[in-house]
């Protein structure tokens, strides 16, 4: 009988744990779409996974003394307003800097910098933050936001898209922009439960 009580006090235990496991990620960031377009010495390529992540490799054919980029995350509510038009997007984030400044910055804005700590440091690819980055190849795998990024609990609003729009430029000795590449990745929040 001791055995018994003990083998379903486990049990027990262990399904509140698998239960509250389900529910403490609730939210997750599903991508929807993207797309690329880039340059000869310059070239993204971006794939879908069997795991719904993406993975990204580029291709520098060209040394780029300073890499910079250019980020801006928009939120468009798709809902119809009583007038029947939709909203334009909001922007929620919009900077430029150079890639090897980039802790420098993402360290400001702690939700940003978690997600891309997350990012970069999990990712499995050698991606590479240089000044100036170098000819060769780069990986960029397992794209995602992890669903315990408590930021998606925020982000969830019912009919709504997030853009992720990115240019990559070579910032010339005269502060000139010269465009590399651009990148849109479309996704939006779902709640699971």
């Amino acid at each position: 009988m001791d055995q018994r009580l003990q083998c379903n006090v486990l049990c027990l235990f262990i399904c509140c744990m698998l239960i509250g496991y389900s529910w403490q990620y609730c939210y997750e960031l599903k991508i929807l779409s993207f797309r690329s377009t880039d340059t000869p010495n310059y070239r993204l390529v971006m794939n879908w996974q069997k795991n719904m992540t993406l993975t990204a490799a580029t291709y520098v054919r060209k040394a780029v003394a300073t890499p910079t980029w250019h980020l801006q995350l928009l939120q468009l509510n798709t809902k119809r307003n009583q007038l029947g038009k939709i909203e334009p997007p909001k922007s929620l984030y919009n900077a430029t800097y150079k890639t090897c400044e980039f802790w420098k910055y993402a360290k400001r804005i702690r939700v940003f910098s978690n997600v891309a700590q997350q990012l970069l440091s999990k990712s499995g690819g050698n991606m590479s933050l240089d000044c100036p980055l170098s000819v060769g190849t780069y990986v960029f795998k397992n794209i995602h936001v992890p669903p315990d990024t408590g930021m998606l609990k925020f982000m969830y609003w019912p009919n709504t898209i997030y853009t992720l729009l990115g240019t990559v430029y070579d910032q010339r000795p005269n502060k000139t922009l010269a465009k590399l590449c651009h990148y849109e990745i479309n996704g939006t929040v779902i709640k699971s439960c």
